[in-house]
């Protein structure tokens, strides 16, 4: 057989925007046009569709989708234009990236196993040029784990089987920032993960992201969300780890942003 006649897989890309970031979503956008050996549609979903959108959608082969609800409405928005052919989907931020062979590896995963749901992978952290920072790889056994600590997959790295998508409703709507995470934890109710050691994402950190009070109103609600998918005996002993991991990610997270200060500071 050819290679002209197999037959790629599809996938359809989400990315929520509302238009702010035109440098780094082009930057987003060129990550999933250099995706080799699959067939990528793309959505861009922003409350409204300026002509700067609209240019940078057609430059890219991408379309625009207006829709007015926050972050997860808008990528259950994205996720809802799928077509039949749409065999697999996932979603970035439009300031992330892909990093190269990302789909053709994940969506390869996907394809070899029928009882997998997710694909991931490791995800370098960059900041706002680009950079590396350093790359989180997912501990073994992390879907499992992510009952207990949250963050250890992420959501940039992650293909996703559609049909897996539509079996669990997708994004929880009132989530406000663990959308991803409930996601997870309900997607490891319907299938298998498979992993690859590859880094297939990037995720933009920068001062912008996240303020102190929204990573801890951000640990609040992912706690929650744990709480309401964790089961049996691990439920009764769930206050056990909770405050011990509470204080683990302040910290981690403190000490990123002092070494993406320090960078910041060194490049000025």
């Amino acid at each position: 057989m050819t290679s002209e006649n197999i037959e790629l897989p599809r996938i359809l890309i989400v990315i929520p925007t509302l238009g702010e970031r035109l440098d780094t979503l082009r930057r987003t956008l060129s990550s999933i046009k250099d995706q080799a050996g699959v067939l990528v549609d793309t959505v861009l979903v922003s409350t409204a569709q300026t002509p700067e959108l609209s240019e940078i959608a057609t430059t890219f082969g991408a379309r625009v989708l207006v829709h007015p609800g926050k972050i997860s409405a808008a990528v259950n928005a994205g996720f809802s234009e799928a077509l039949p052919v749409h065999r697999y989907a996932g979603w970035l931020g439009d300031d992330d990236m892909l990093r190269p062979g990302a789909l053709a590896t994940a969506s390869a995963l996907l394809g070899s196993d029928a009882s997998a749901v997710v694909a991931y992978g490791a995800c370098d952290y960059v900041d706002s040029s680009g950079s590396l920072l350093f790359t989180r790889r997912p501990p073994f056994a992390a879907p499992f784990l992510l009952q207990f600590v949250p963050g250890l997959i992420k959501q940039e790295a992650c293909l996703f089987r559609r049909s897996a998508l539509t079996e669990v409703g997708g994004l929880d709507e009132t989530l406000k920032y663990t959308m991803d995470l409930d996601l997870l934890l309900k997607l490891r109710r319907v299938g298998a993960f498979v992993k690859t050691e590859q880094v297939l994402a990037a995720f933009c950190w920068h001062a912008g992201s996240l303020t102190i009070a929204n990573r801890r109103a951000s640990l609040d609600e992912a706690q929650a969300v744990q709480c309401r998918h964790v089961r049996g005996i691990f439920k009764i002993f769930s206050p056990v780890w909770m405050y011990p991991i509470r204080y683990l990610i302040f910290l981690l997270n403190w000490k990123i942003n002092k070494g993406l200060a320090s960078a910041c500071e060194q490049q000025s």
